[in-house]
């Protein structure tokens, strides 16, 4: 019974590559994505209290998007902040924002997060997992009217490319739409 209850599950991960980073071009026919209004996403706060700013910043962006965003305080470890993930994994969100502090640790969570499917996204992050198949994307929130030499995406945007599979950077430059 286990068994067959694992084997849908297998779909959900790609080999040699992160949920929500598998390609590389676009897809040669047009598929319709999630809906921004369907698109729950899921924050992790830092456990760094100096942070949390950062951490509500995000959410009012992602709700300025369209874009339904629930968030878990980091409270004060690590060990809180994969309980969070794991809780986001139930809740079925369609991608996990992760703002981890601490570095260690992280590698049964995040495996967790591939295994049901679920795009995992660093923010501001302490974490480099060795694994690059742990995590699609790393956002790096850049002021409105900073010169990147890069894309710079709208967070709501950067988000959808993550969650519809479709191609970007393994680090992309985030604006906080709409936040002040």
């Amino acid at each position: 019974m286990l068994t067959c209850m694992m084997v849908p599950l297998a779909g959900c991960m790609p080999q040699d590559k992160a949920v929500g980073d598998t390609q590389e071009t676009a897809a040669a026919i047009a598929h319709d994505g999630v809906d921004r209004a369907d698109a729950t996403v899921g924050v992790v706060g830092s456990t760094d209290a100096a942070k949390t700013s950062l951490d509500s910043q995000v959410v009012e962006a992602i709700g300025n998007d369209r874009m339904p965003a629930l968030y878990a305080a980091g409270n004060t470890d690590a060990g809180s902040q994969q309980k969070a993930v794991r809780d986001f994994l139930d809740r079925n969100v369609k991608a996990i924002i992760l703002h981890a502090d601490q570095s260690t640790g992280w590698e049964e969570t995040l495996t967790a997060a591939r295994k049901a499917g679920i795009p995992v996204i660093l923010l501001a992050s302490a974490i480099e997992p060795d694994d690059q198949t742990l995590y699609a994307a790393r956002f790096v929130v850049v002021p409105r009217d900073t010169q990147t030499g890069g894309v710079n995406y709208g967070i709501g945007d950067a988000l959808m490319r993550v969650i519809d599979d479709k191609p970007h950077a393994k680090t992309m430059n985030v604006l906080l739409t709409g936040v002040e």
